[in-house]
């Protein structure tokens, strides 16, 4: 069966040594039951007094407990070397061993530096699809050489709003046009522009694809909306830029030309 972007086996691989918070793994892993069936959950580090600032064995019973209730192995890598993050190089080697299991299609780098972007580089070489996984300030280099990345701050930030504000606080985000949704319609218009036919229309699925391509971190959720499907967050939040019409079973769009944003 080919390997859609639903129906992934994913080895999830986690720097601890930078991505240890509760909330953002829980958000992860909720976030990769998206993509399919996650089978592999490691967590790297290089010391344990370190990822744990409080030495007590009570505070070390209870990082034992988080991992094993979140369904993580954890391994320890002692660093040889002063200064040299030893969990990174300890992901590459596993993620390369894994590389010899088929069923596996896609890896997830929960990192929030830039050191494992060779490792996704690699990755995607070898046809896996790669998701990457930090906070909004990870450096861009990373993000721009995984297939999608997860902002897992972003994500909270907007789940809280989101649950504070309740239906009537969406309903006025759908006409709001802060800054991330300005820069996501010129990036959407520069999509249509390029690629348009001689009616103005683009395939919705091309277009998202596309847009997936330039904005490997773009997602529906980082607007605030409930999931990622991109379709309705079209048809409920950019309503006022653009016209979707299905032909043929075929979803098309185009720019509005009475709401049509200055590029």
């Amino acid at each position: 069966m080919a390997v859609t972007e639903n129906n992934h086996k994913i080895a999830v691989l986690i720097d601890y040594d930078n991505f240890n918070n509760e909330e953002f793994l829980k958000v992860l892993f909720e976030e990769l039951n998206e993509y399919g069936d996650i089978i592999i959950k490691e967590a790297y580090f290089s010391d344990l007094d370190s990822t744990i600032t409080n030495k007590s064995k009570a505070t070390k019973h209870k990082f034992i407990e988080k991992l094993q209730t979140l369904g993580i192995n954890p391994k320890l890598q002692i660093p040889y070397t002063k200064g040299k993050n030893a969990a990174d190089i300890r992901i590459a080697i596993e993620a390369m061993d894994l590389l010899n299991k088929d069923y596996i299609t896609c890896f997830c780098l929960a990192s929030s530096d830039s050191d494992l972007t060779p490792l996704a580089t690699k990755l995607k070489n070898e046809n896996k699809f790669v998701i990457g996984a930090g906070i909004e300030s990870t450096p861009k280099p990373f993000k721009v050489e995984c297939n999608y990345f997860i902002n897992i701050d972003t994500r909270i930030k907007d789940t809280k709003e989101q649950a504070d504000k309740v239906v009537k606080e969406t309903q006025k985000q759908t006409s709001k046009k802060d800054d991330r949704i300005e820069k996501l319609v010129k990036v959407v218009n520069s999509i249509i522009n390029e690629n348009r036919d001689e009616n103005g229309e683009v395939q919705f699925s091309l277009a998202i694809a596309l847009l997936k391509k330039r904005q490997t971190d773009f997602s529906p959720k980082n607007y605030g909306f409930r999931n990622n499907s991109a379709l309705p967050f079209f048809h409920a939040m950019l309503n006022n830029y653009y016209k979707i019409d299905k032909r043929g079973g075929v979803d098309f769009i185009s720019i509005k030309k009475n709401d049509k944003p200055k590029d």
